[in-house]
């Protein structure tokens, strides 16, 4: 008889301060991460007007999913890099999960 193949299934943490070491691990290797937001952002390049020095309408459409590198993590939000050399801070609450693929992180 043959045996059926489970699917691997990766390792959920819940809570910040159980995830601190997965967290840290993530920001020491530069693992690229998939972020979900609870709501959706547009999340590009900010352009400013020089003249005003205010931030232009931001173009493009909202995501709640994108993928970034870990830089730094605090007990207020979290700094990632997009590939696009783009820097996003986001606050705590507004993380639904953190993903590299295996390890799923979702805050409670």
């Amino acid at each position: 008889m043959k045996r059926a193949k489970r699917k691997a299934q990766g390792k959920t943490v819940r809570g910040w301060r159980e995830a601190t070491g997965i967290l840290n691990r993530w920001r020491k290797d530069l693992k690229t991460l998939t972020i979900e937001l609870k709501q959706p952002r547009v999340i590009d390049v900010a352009p400013i007007d020089f003249v005003s020095g205010e931030p232009v309408e931001r173009e493009g459409k909202p995501t709640k999913k994108f993928r970034g590198q870990l830089i730094y993590f605090t007990n207020d939000d979290v700094t990632v890099r997009r590939r696009s050399g783009a820097i996003l801070v986001i606050d705590r609450y507004e993380v639904v999960a953190i993903s590299d693929g295996k390890t799923r992180f979702m805050p409670e």
